[in-house]
């Protein structure tokens, strides 16, 4: 059989494309520890060619259809569509983790879902800065949050969350 590689390229982009968005980072993680511990260092490029052409034989993906296919966990929420929230209602919570640990909005919001009774509609907007984040929460929402995540482990760091300090307004 003839490597189709126009194919073969759109299904390298549809792995990619579900490992940033559909994948649970924790079961993947345990996935590649097994993987990096079972396979010897100099074999493990091959055994991954091997995993992708039989994955390339299988089936064809496209990024289309893998956006429209629930994510293989499905308790967790959608994360794609930002919540919009009224400043009258939110507050602001600080994250002590940021770009540095690779962190993107979904995974903040698949967290707390996780760990809290908060559905996604309480979370509003999230900025992800080098060592820090800032989200916003439903002002009802924003204990419980804290109180369930500051001091837990994430990403191999203990998180802080509290509120977040209110920006300062610059001198005119």
């Amino acid at each position: 059989m003839k490597l189709d590689k126009a194919r073969a390229s759109k299904n390298l982009k549809a792995i990619l494309e579900k490992v940033h968005t559909d994948a649970d980072l924790e079961l993947l993680s345990e996935y590649r520890k097994l993987y990096k511990k079972e396979i010897n260092l100099f074999r493990r490029s091959w055994a991954a060619a091997w995993l992708f052409m039989y994955y390339d034989r299988k089936e064809i993906p496209s990024l289309s259809s893998l956006r429209e296919k629930k994510s293989f966990k499905e308790e967790t929420p959608s994360t794609d569509v930002e919540v919009n929230l009224s400043e009258e209602e939110s507050k602001r919570l600080f994250f002590s983790i940021g770009k540095n640990r690779h962190l993107f909005p979904r995974e903040i919001i698949a967290f707390i879902c996780s760990k809290t009774s908060v559905p996604r509609e309480d979370i509003g907007s999230i900025r992800i800065l080098d060592n820090y984040s800032f989200v916003q929460v439903r002002d009802t929402r924003a204990d419980e949050i804290i109180e369930a995540l500051n001091g837990l482990k994430f990403r191999g760091r203990t998180l802080t969350v509290n509120y977040a300090k209110p920006k300062i307004a610059e001198a005119d």
